[in-house]
């Protein structure tokens, strides 16, 4: 892999970790990395400005601490045979370096703030404003006015807040919730001749999204793997496992609301559309 590419590769790496990862999540990366992240002078992406109230360009400039530190930090990752140089760097190895990130908001100039902990050949994230859940809460805050679900958007909120807290478990507790409260209230709704009053929450599930297909189509083949996973992660996983899992099972939960929108939508114009056709 030529230098170019690498730092490509711990660009993004180091990008997505300080825009897309929450508190305490410490991830290891490839030590060499140090010197292309002391390399980068800017960087760019697109995040939500609570202010513009809009997506906006952020951008960030590296000032002389970052990049010293940085440089600091690559050296004192390299096993160096000179005895002067080792006994100069021996007791920072291994220390933790904290570093800031300031991104700007290009339009209104308003500040994302970000603090990294660097030790060894690991990052954590100790601090972030605004936090990683009131910017996932602003995506959305469409299902707070709606009628047919805002009563799933507390419950989405507190899920992701214990998510921002690194409570994984917790986070799945929320999920499950929504996903039960969706296909129980359907599955009332059902015709007598079509229920059972022994039926298993996966015979309910199958019951009513042969009714309003509330599972996306391209996850069909996984219907029952769905919520064995959200049970799976209150009752046996680990918290880190849950942790991982998370946003796979937050966007499929998001997904779901947005079939459950789209299908009560529909069936409302075309109750509108019934009536106007009627009165003529």
């Amino acid at each position: 892999m030529s230098e170019m590419d690498e730092s490509v590769i711990a660009y993004k790496f180091l990008q997505n970790f300080i825009l897309s990862e929450p508190l305490y999540k410490t991830v290891e990366f490839d030590a060499k990395w140090y010197s292309s992240f002391a390399g980068f002078s800017r960087m760019i992406d697109h995040d939500f400005c609570d202010y513009c109230s809009e997506n906006s360009v952020f951008e960030w400039n590296c000032d002389p601490y970052i990049h010293d530190t940085l440089c600091k930090l690559a050296e004192y990752s390299k096993d160096s045979q000179n005895p002067i140089f080792r006994s100069i760097t021996e007791p920072y190895r291994n220390q933790p370096f904290f570093i800031d990130y300031l991104f700007f908001c290009t339009g209104c100039k308003r500040i994302h703030y970000y603090t990294l902990m660097f030790k060894g050949n690991t990052v954590t994230k100790i601090g972030q404003y605004p936090s990683l859940a009131s910017k996932e809460e602003l995506e959305i805050q469409k299902y707070k006015s709606l009628k047919v679900i805002k009563k799933y958007y507390i419950e989405l909120v507190r899920s992701i807040n214990a998510y921002s807290q690194h409570m994984g478990i917790a986070s799945f507790v929320y999920l499950r919730r929504i996903y039960e409260h969706m296909v129980e209230k359907e599955y009332a709704k059902l015709p007598d001749t079509i229920k059972k009053s022994n039926a298993s929450f996966d015979e309910k599930m199958k019951a009513v999204d042969n009714k309003m297909h509330i599972i996306p189509p391209e996850l069909d083949s996984q219907k029952s793997k769905i919520y064995s996973v959200l049970s799976k992660g209150i009752h046996e996983y680990e918290e880190d496992e849950c942790y991982d899992l998370y946003p796979a099972m937050r966007t499929i939960i998001i997904l779901m609301l947005e079939n459950y929108l789209s299908d009560k939508e529909s069936k409302q114009q075309l109750k509108e559309i019934e009536k106007t056709l009627k009165s003529k």
